[in-house]
């Protein structure tokens, strides 16, 4: 059977689609049973490589003309297979080599003479009956390469399942944490409460007195859990003013780097040169160590971020305004980001736009395909302003859907020149006080006018803290990648440390949120699933209404859902203009709408009774198919299905864009057309 060359192989794998990429200089072959060469491996090669020993396969190098030398070998009376080596796409550094054996599943109820006839075309041999319907079989000298007639044998429709077998190395059980001679010197990732060398001083150090042990982010304990040092299918955008992605934190092995973007011009270029108004150049720094902070490469010095693995996606944003910063966020959205981390604002206290409000809701809905996409942002710095009024969190930070980060230091204290407010989330260690400064790469020019790039003990203040909170949430995703941003803010609520002091009955305070970040707790939830989000109406889970709860609707444009019946108590969600809402009890001017949630009743308009007549609408299903759900999410279970056209009754519709199309029914609202 004649075949067309394959070099990159897309086809079903185990349940999912995998990409793979032929070698150029890697061929494998495995020796006749008995052979001389069998026993003792050793093949003449000429100008091939020294072998590298998989067992029944020797895997070898040549520099050029891969095939010819295949066809050689295979020449060879004591070469058996004669094969090209596979990668996963981006993973170059572990060999897969198809062994020539296959799985076939056919589809239940084919004809035994059907299922035959097929595998005599591909030239195939059973091996192994494995039921009425499967079998393992070996590819011969007249069947195409085990890849391809895999791929050609998912074509036919009789075929349910055609996997290739393969062989590659197993990966040790063992994990061996990061190495080198400033590794303890990244306090924040594990604090001993000793001396520390810094980095960018010659035979220096920050006493022990600056540090108090444990007053840490519980990272590197979080890399241990996992076994490795995060994902290196996520990624994370960093809007900043400009990145030095030559640098060795943020190049990596070369392929870090992802999508680089300059949101004010669209280009490419996110490089942090500028020009200051006196015609000089110069470079900003700032985001290169955010970036590094976040997931900066583990380095021959011991230097690396939160998340090493992790890929970035450098987003230059060095002016502010309403379009500038749809664009910066928008490329993250399209671009595949699973977390944001901005560290940037504006230079005095102001609100975000409508405009910029509305659009990074819409990113935090629908990132990540609907999961929600976690956006950190920098509570600010620089308290007491200039004018000595203490200054709370504005602009991004204060965004309802974002994570709001203040900062604690070494000695696990509030870091004094945080901004702070009824947004704060969490906090996470950096500078302050008297505590130190973050280790992490940095970039400056030197005395030619070139950019330098180097390292620095001396970073801080909350534009550190989020990259942190950012490259943990990453590790989150590497435990459990399924998780929902509801999910993801809950984790981060209940694992966090409670250091200092000031916390409300809710566990909230206006300095510190919930606490420090702690990764190893966090991750831990998530690894074990304990990600189901506390009651709030975005999550759809609410105390049960009876049949004398009344209902509201919300007529504000949005309405923030309290903790407590009053605006002191922390804000723990957010509800849309119309959205519909069960009304359980009234106190101090707040309607109670679920457990640990109120909202203010001068904004929430009483329509009935739970038992009246309540206005209802009729939606088309647009999608070929639509999943039904015990709740607002998908993180709910699947009741029911829906096919395309079917017309449904909308009884209400969550603040997350979901509609109740019955009791304990709920559809998402993009695949339902109002009609």
């Amino acid at each position: 059977m004649a075949t067309k060359k394959v070099n990159k192989a897309i086809f079903n794998y185990g349940g999912v689609t995998i990409s793979l990429t032929k070698s150029k200089t890697k061929g494998a072959v495995q020796y006749t049973p008995g052979s001389r060469k069998a026993a003792g491996k050793k093949a003449k090669r000429g100008a091939v490589a020294p072998p590298e020993d998989l067992d029944i396969f020797e895997v070898f190098n040549v520099k050029r003309n891969l095939d010819n030398k295949l066809d050689e070998l295979r020449a060879q009376p004591d070469v058996s297979v004669g094969t090209h080596v596979w990668y996963v796409d981006g993973e170059e550094d572990v060999p897969f080599v198809p062994t020539g054996k296959l799985y076939i599943e056919f589809k239940p109820g084919t004809d035994d003479a059907k299922q035959r006839a097929l595998m005599d075309e591909f030239g195939l041999n059973v091996i192994e009956v494995v039921h009425a319907d499967a079998y393992r079989v070996a590819v011969t000298p007249s069947s195409p390469n085990p890849i391809k007639c895999a791929m050609l044998l998912q074509k036919k429709k009789i075929v349910q399942i055609a996997e290739p077998e393969f062989l590659t190395k197993p990966v040790a059980g063992n994990f061996s944490l990061p190495t080198g001679r400033f590794i303890a010197t990244q306090w924040h990732l594990e604090n001993a409460g000793t001396a520390i060398p810094i980095v960018d001083i010659p035979n220096a150090v920050f006493g022990s007195q600056h540090f108090k042990r444990g007053a840490d982010a519980k990272v590197k304990e979080a890399w241990a859990f996992l076994g490795n040092l995060g994902s290196k299918n996520i990624k994370i955008a960093v809007i900043d003013t400009g990145f030095a992605t030559e640098h060795p934190q943020l190049r990596g092995d070369g392929t870090k780097i992802r999508n680089a973007f300059n949101a004010a011009n669209r280009s490419t270029d996110a490089s942090p040169w500028f020009q200051a108004s006196d015609g000089s150049w110069g470079v900003f720094s700032h985001g290169t160590s955010c970036a590094a902070v976040a997931a900066g490469a583990w380095d021959v010095q011991g230097i690396l971020g939160a998340a090493p693995n992790s890929k970035i996606i450098p987003i230059k944003l060095d002016i502010l305004s309403d379009e500038a910063i749809k664009n910066a966020f928008e490329h993250a959205l399209l671009n595949g980001a699973d977390i944001i981390s901005c560290s940037l604002g504006f230079p005095k206290p102001v609100p975000l736009s409508t405009y910029v409000f509305n659009y990074l809701s819409k990113i935090a809905r629908e990132g990540r395909g609907g999961k929600g996409l976690p956006m950190f942002f920098a509570a600010g710095n620089a308290n007491p302003a200039s004018n000595n009024v203490p200054r709370q969190i504005s602009d991004f930070a204060t965004h309802p859907e974002g994570i709001c980060v203040t900062a604690s230091n070494s000695l696990d204290e509030f870091s004094d020149y945080s901004f702070y407010g009824s947004n704060a989330f969490l906090c996470a260690p950096t500078n302050g006080n008297d505590g130190v400064g973050i280790t992490t790469a940095t970039v400056e020019i030197d005395h030619n006018g070139q950019m330098m790039l180097g390292y620095t003990s001396g970073f801080g203040g909350t534009s550190s803290a989020t990259p942190l909170a950012a490259g943990i949430c990453a590790l989150m995703l590497t435990a459990n990648p399924n998780l929902t941003l509801a999910q993801i803010k809950n984790i981060f609520r209940q694992s966090t440390d409670k250091i200092g002091s000031g916390y409300n009955a809710n566990g909230h305070s206006p300095y510190l949120g919930y606490g420090r970040v702690n990764a190893l707790k966090a991750i831990k939830m998530a690894a074990g699933g304990s990600s189901t989000p506390t009651t709030t109406p975005s999550s759809g889970t609410t105390t049960s209404p009876t049949a004398s709860t009344q209902r509201g609707k919300v007529i504000s444009k949005f309405l923030n859902v309290r903790s407590g019946p009053g605006t002191s108590n922390p804000k723990v969600a957010e509800l849309k203009q119309g959205d519909i809402v069960n009304l359980f009890e009234k106190v101090s001017g707040f309607w109670r709408i679920g457990q640990g949630q109120f909202a203010s009743a001068d904004f929430i308009q009483v329509i009935a009774a739970n038992n009246a007549p309540v206005t209802t609408r009729k939606g088309k299903v647009t999608s070929s198919f639509l999943n039904v759900r015990s709740g607002p999410g998908t993180s709910n279970p699947k009741v029911a299905e829906l096919k395309q056209g079917a017309v449904v009754t909308i009884f209400e519709t969550s603040s997350n864009g979901w509609h109740r199309i019955g009791d304990k029914k709920w559809v998402i609202g993009s695949n339902v057309q109002e009609v």
